[in-house]
C-alpha cells in the first residue's frame, strides 16, 4: 500500500479549495489547508487529527505567510505531493470604473499570490522532497484565462497571466526533477 499524499491547498474556505480539501481526506490523504480566517475550517479541524489536517492561516498576497507555511509543512510532514493553487477571487465592474488599487489588489491575490506559491513549491519539491520525487503543482485558472467576459477585465487578465506563467514554468522544469504543472 502507498503512502498518503500530502497536499498543500490554498484558498480553503469554500468553492474548490473546500471541495479538494474533503476529497484528499477523504482518501486517507493529509491536507495542509490555507485559508484566511482558519476559523472557518473548525469542523474539519475537529474531525481530524493534527497528523491529517494542518490548518494555516495563510493571505497568498504575503510572502512571508507564504514562506512560514511551507515551513510548517516541512516541519510537519517532511514531504509534500501536490499543490491546489486555488486562492482568488473577482471583482465584477466594468474596467473603466474599477479602482486602480482593487485591481492591484486582485493581481496580488490571483497571480502574484499563485506564482509565489508555485516558485515556493518547485523549491520544496526539489530541495526537501527525496531527489527525483519532485511533485504537482495544479492551477486553478478559468474559462476566463482563454475567453474575457465583460465586467470581468481584470479577473481575465489575472487568469491570462497565470496561464502563461504556468506553460513558461512547465517548460523550464527538468525532466529530471519530476516536477509537473
Amino acid at each position: 500500500m502507498s503512502s498518503p499524499k500530502v497536499w498543500f491547498i490554498t484558498g480553503t474556505s469554500s468553492g474548490f479549495g473546500r471541495l479538494m480539501t474533503e476529497y484528499a481526506l477523504n482518501k486517507g490523504d493529509i491536507v495542509v489547508a490555507t485559508l484566511r480566517k482558519p476559523q472557518v475550517l473548525s469542523d474539519l479541524a475537529a474531525r481530524y487529527s493534527a497528523d491529517k489536517l494542518l490548518v494555516l492561516k495563510v493571505d497568498v498576497a504575503k510572502q512571508e505567510d507564504i514562506d512560514e507555511a511551507f515551513a510548517r509543512t516541512r516541519s510537519a510532514f517532511g514531504r509534500l505531493d501536490v499543490v491546489f493553487n486555488n486562492a482568488g477571487y473577482s471583482i465584477v465592474t466594468e474596467i473603466e470604473g474599477t479602482p486602480v488599487h482593487k485591481a492591484r489588489e486582485i493581481f496580488e491575490t490571483n497571480f502574484w499570490g499563485a506564482t509565489n506559491v508555485s516558485r515556493a513549491a518547485v523549491k520544496f519539491f526539489r530541495e526537501v522532497n527525496e531527489r527525483g520525487k519532485g511533485g504537482t503543482i495544479l492551477q486553478i485558472s478559468s474559462i476566463c484565462g482563454f475567453h474575457a467576459f465583460p465586467q470581468n477585465g481584470y479577473y481575465a487578465a489575472t487568469k491570462h497571466a497565470l496561464e502563461g506563467f504556468t506553460d513558461s514554468l512547465e517548460r523550464e522544469l527538468p525532466p529530471s526533477w519530476n516536477i509537473k504543472a
